[in-house]
């Protein structure tokens, strides 16, 4: 088999298991034991959503579904599920429930939570604080909770791969597309762009999830201001949670020493001359790294 045909084989097969995708077994408890009568049903399966990926991916793909009606996209949870309603959104809990769930024992695997979440964050932040860009920041914060989602899927189509690539020590987000396009021919990315053509996904998030590691974006003739605009904000999110990640003793760092290590590793190269609030972000870091904490506390992922 050419080096094509196995690649060509091997997507297929992750395609063909994409719907198997697992929620947390904290999550899916949570889901079992909520009430549909509460007046805090929206939100309570809001908040589970916005600390676990594939709950988030699953309850977007449902809204907007040709049984949801032809509706401008909905980047956020509570609005998406409200759009649903209650017989619709309980119909999609009651499936859920009866997945299958991931434990994530290893390190590796619950980092994949902890980056989805903070790189959210991040994107929020940045949407809210960037003035000169035009970017929604619940579809920026939408944007960095699913920007991995190929790497969940993987976890539970081929974990064994994932922990390959993981045990090659992968410094950066642009490293780890390299690491995966020279063991298997196809990296997450590519997953993610399938999974989302398959759910349905709005355009936008869809092709975030194709693009996300383009880091020539802004030279990519046919893509839009603002979503050029929308990538960045993911792509330096992305490295800020790969940055402290792999240095957990940032917060002892001089904001000297943070705001150089944020400047040159968060920065791509390749993008123009970009205002970054550089200043508000570092002096926010801890404060979002708290709320990213407590959200993960909850999930049982720390």
């Amino acid at each position: 088999m050419d080096e094509l045909s196995k690649r060509i084989s091997t997507l297929e097969f992750v395609k063909n298991r994409i719907d198997n995708l697992p929620l947390l077994p904290s999550v899916a408890h949570e889901l079992n034991q909520l009430s549909q009568d509460s007046v805090e049903f929206y939100a309570k399966v809001a908040e589970l959503a916005e600390q676990d990926p594939p709950l988030a991916a699953k309850v977007l793909a449902a809204a907007h579904s040709s049984s949801s009606g032809a509706h401008k996209p909905e980047y956020k949870i509570e609005n998406a599920l409200e759009r649903m309603g209650v017989f619709n959104t309980l119909q999609l809990m009651g499936a859920l429930v009866k997945t299958d769930v991931f434990e994530p024992t290893k390190p590796g695997h619950k980092g994949g939570w902890r980056h989805s979440v903070e790189t959210a964050k991040f994107c929020r932040f940045l949407a809210e604080h960037m003035p000169g860009f035009k970017v929604d920041p619940d579809l920026a914060y939408m944007s960095g909770l699913l920007h991995d989602i190929g790497r969940f899927i993987l976890l539970q189509v081929a974990i064994k791969a994932v922990e390959v690539v993981d045990d090659t020590g992968w410094n950066s987000p642009e490293e780890l597309t390299d690491v995966e396009d020279k063991l298997f021919g196809f990296t997450h990315a590519e997953v993610g762009y399938l999974a989302a053509q398959h759910w349905k996904l709005p355009g936008t998030i869809t092709n975030m999830l194709r693009y996300h590691h383009h880091y020539n974006l802004w030279e990519i003739e046919g893509l839009s201001l603002k979503f050029k605009q929308l990538l960045t904000i993911v792509q330096f999110a992305d490295f800020l949670s790969v940055l402290i990640i792999t240095h957990p003793d940032w917060p002892a760092w001089s904001e000297d020493e943070l705001r150089e290590k944020v400047t040159s590793f968060c920065i791509h190269k390749k993008w123009p001359e970009i205002e970054f609030p550089i200043d508000q972000l570092i002096a926010e870091m801890p404060a979002i790294n708290e709320e990213c904490q407590k959200v993960l506390m909850k999930a049982g992922i720390v």
